[in-house]
């Protein structure tokens, strides 16, 4: 049986394997909205940094509602995190924040005119883990065979 700690711990080492979230977000208008976004490597405890620049429509969408919501997704585990997004606009937090390998999409560094973090205060975590492949299409067959329900794997939710 696992802990607290080792399921936030978890998440963590499973967003910082996955690299790559869908942010979701609400337009003005009302319309859900989601957007491939990198993650900055995050700690147990610590916020959700994305790079990104001030003119787009996820900046304008937290500028509106700050709730958001940024899915992972691995190979039979999926991870959705909920929480409030802020843009943070201070040279030092990005200058903090900085990797060279981000430099393929911001060439001038950290000093990139209208360069903002997204940052999101991370709520809650629901962690869904299923089967592999071969052990999921045989439990498909079994409910099949059986008239039963396929289980479809375990669920946790996190406060973080």
């Amino acid at each position: 049986m696992s802990t607290h700690q080792d399921d936030i711990q978890h998440i963590v080492e499973f967003v910082n394997r996955t690299r790559v979230g869908m942010l979701g977000t609400r337009e003005p208008t009302g319309k859900l909205v989601s957007r491939p976004m990198t993650v900055v490597d995050v700690a147990p405890g610590e916020d959700l940094d994305f790079f990104t620049s001030r003119d787009t429509s996820a900046v304008r969408d937290v500028r509106t509602n700050d709730a958001v919501n940024v899915a992972f997704v691995g190979d039979h585990e999926w991870v959705s995190i909920s929480g409030a997004a802020e843009v943070v606009e201070d040279p030092a937090v990005i200058e903090g924040l900085w990797s060279d390998a981000l430099r393929a999409y911001y060439p001038d560094g950290p000093s990139t005119p209208g360069l903002v973090v997204l940052r999101v205060r991370t709520e809650t975590a629901e962690h869904w883990r299923a089967p592999g492949t071969v052990a999921t299409a045989l439990r498909w067959a079994k409910a099949r065979a059986t008239g039963g329900q396929i289980d479809p794997g375990e669920s946790t939710v996190v406060d973080l």
